[in-house]
């Protein structure tokens, strides 16, 4: 069986949980409380966090295939396994939609967007053929990086006199309410209530007594690196502008200027875009192929290719970036895929896993 440590456990996690979440702008909808809200969802993922990790330590040497398997009896759960394996391609679906109109929008303009997309699910695929191990060494080797450049960006507006924290005032001008409802209808399942992927790579970690402490340390300092970011588009471009740009991080980082020397550092929101948005699409393609290893009791490598293509054909239904995102908040929001995937069903699986009484303490 295929093993990772901690340390590319915890590198995970927060390449993950970070993905490209900085570039945008969550919670705008509070104005200037946007920043609140991120706090506000980081607290309440806590306890999904907390949720999934109770599964995992009770059953340390399962993934969330075999638990569902074990738990809701074999017709049942393969069944609610097959729906968790087209919601996690769903994800690296749209993550791959992502990068291709991201690309054409903030750098390649002409660029052909088959091709772009074409190049990532290769890589994708690649990836999963080295193996597991291999995909969690890559991001024990990106994180020092991406943290570091992430950094220079959150430091680098307050160098150039750009910051102005009188655009976070007033705090909780309509009171604490429309915080709430942001926290509650979006944000506390994107992005921090995507754990639930991880119940199907924890197993694989080689040091069990570590899980939860790496886990929650891992998860807070995604949360502030996207809490920051977030302060910071506020603190720069101001609520109004943050709320009509698309790509708000980039917008910011082009007002940086040094002593006319250190400006320019579009490349760096670039270079984290593609690293971030990688390896989020990848960790919900591995979880969709393993998921399916389960059902047909086989490798998960040999689906790296399928769902891989179909994925890619899938991705070119939306006729615009716009009509992707319309389709991911319907999808999210009146089919409630979030809510059922990460809160509902974990949580009935916890309550058979208590009732039955079985699992490791």
């Amino acid at each position: 069986m295929e093993r990772i440590s901690k340390y590319q456990l915890g590198s995970m996690i927060i390449l993950f949980e970070i993905g490209s979440t900085p570039l945008f702008e969550l919670g705008i909808k509070a104005k200037q409380d946007a920043w609140l809200v991120v706090i506000t969802s980081m607290l309440l993922g806590v306890l999904l966090l907390l949720l999934f990790l109770a599964i995992q330590r009770r059953e340390s040497e399962k993934n969330l295939s075999q638990i569902l398997i074990q738990y809701f009896g074999p017709a049942v759960g393969k069944f609610v396994l097959l729906l968790y394996a087209l919601m996690f391609t769903y994800e690296a679906m749209r993550n791959l939609r992502d990068i291709g109109d991201l690309t054409i929008l903030t750098i390649l303009p002409r660029g052909p967007i088959f091709l772009i997309m074409l190049i990532m699910i290769t890589l994708s695929i690649y990836v999963i053929y080295k193996g597991i191990e291999v995909f969690f060494r890559l991001a024990e080797f990106l994180v020092a990086g991406v943290l570091l450049f992430y950094f220079i960006l959150i430091i680098m507006p307050f160098a150039s006199g750009i910051v102005h924290l009188d655009r976070l005032l007033p705090i909780l001008e309509n009171g604490m309410r429309p915080v709430l409802l942001e926290s509650l209808s979006e944000h506390l399942w994107f992005p921090f209530g995507q754990m639930v992927v991880f119940l199907m790579f924890w197993t694989y970690l080689n040091e069990k007594k570590e899980l939860s402490k790496t886990s929650i340390r891992s998860y807070f300092v995604s949360g502030m690196v996207i809490l920051l970011t977030n302060m910071i588009n506020l603190t720069v471009l101001g609520p109004q502008l943050t709320s009509i740009s698309t790509v708000p991080l980039l917008q910011s980082v082009q007002l940086i200027q040094i002593a006319e020397v250190f400006e320019r550092f579009d490349s760096l929101v670039i270079l984290l875009f593609y690293t971030g948005i990688f390896i989020k699409a990848t960790i919900w393609f591995l979880a969709a192929v393993l998921a399916l290893s389960q059902l047909f009791r086989t490798d998960y490598r040999r689906f790296a290719l399928p769902v891989g293509g179909i994925m890619y054909v899938i991705s070119f239904l939306p006729r615009s970036w716009q009509s992707h995102l319309e389709i991911g908040k319907v999808v999210a929001n009146q089919f409630m895929i979030n809510k059922i995937f990460i809160g509902v069903i974990p949580a009935l699986l916890l309550i058979v896993m208590l009732v039955k009484g079985r699992g490791n303490k």
